[in-house]
């Protein structure tokens, strides 16, 4: 009689029980041909849970990547109109400092007014400093037709803006009697224009380019003068200079 070991029933058990813990993928190619995997449940459980994990971690950071980007381009949008804020908020401000600038040039003009009048009567005027020059004349003559175009610059040593009142005169070389072109139009009265309000206006800093057209009611050959003059607002003539053409 043939005898067993006891242990065998118990390992007979525990490989039962160990091939309940897997699974068994078969594989059929042709007839007689059949591949066997043999893969762990626990695998299984694990590479689930992972792809799961996967999925839920891929949904959290796209809705994390859209929201930040629409709350970047939110950020974009009032950068750009604190920008234009800005940019509005900084012509004001030097529109400002043009006016405190006119004041203060009123003020120091008013001044310099009433201490004239309160000086004795030997007081002798001593000649205005050049204040405003021109500069970078240009002439064209065509026919009839003359172009004209200079800076008005700034020379005053405080470096103060200064604003008034431009003419632009043109006539015949050595002649009393001719035509006397004037830009912008204006009535003149002894060669001088009549309201100096009436002239092209200007306000500087340091230049400022003018352009004018002055019109002959027929074509000349001949020399011309060229008077250019300037009055500040008051309307005192501040500069007058003459060019050949």
């Amino acid at each position: 009689m043939e005898r067993y070991p006891k242990s065998k029933g118990k390992r007979g058990t525990r490989r039962r029980f160990r091939n309940k813990e897997r699974l068994t993928i078969m594989i059929f190619k042709g007839v007689g041909e059949v591949m066997r995997f043999t893969i762990s449940s626990r695998l299984v459980l694990f590479a689930s849970l992972f792809f799961l994990f996967y999925i839920v971690a891929t949904i959290y950071f796209t809705n994390k990547y859209f929201y930040t980007r629409r709350i970047n381009k939110m950020q974009g949008y009032k950068i750009a109109e604190l920008n234009r804020e800005l940019i509005k908020t900084t012509k004001v401000l030097e529109r400002s400092k043009h006016h405190i600038a006119l004041l203060d040039d009123y003020i120091s003009e008013s001044k310099d007014q009433s201490s004239e009048q309160e000086s004795t009567v030997n007081y002798t005027k001593s000649p205005l400093p050049k204040i405003v020059d021109i500069d970078e004349l240009k002439v064209k003559r065509d026919r009839s037709t003359i172009n004209v175009t200079f800076s008005i610059v700034n020379r005053q040593s405080n470096g103060e803006p200064i604003g008034g009142y431009i003419f632009a005169l043109a006539s015949l070389k050595d002649s009393d009697q001719s035509e006397v072109c004037v830009y912008p139009g204006s009535l003149l009265k002894d060669g001088m224009p009549v309201n100096y309000r009436s002239g092209h206006r200007f306000f500087i800093q340091n230049f400022m380019p003018i352009s004018s057209k002055l019109r002959l009611s027929k074509s000349i050959d001949k020399p011309l003068i060229l008077e250019i003059l300037v009055y500040d607002r008051d309307g005192e003539l501040i500069l007058k200079k003459e060019f050949e053409m």
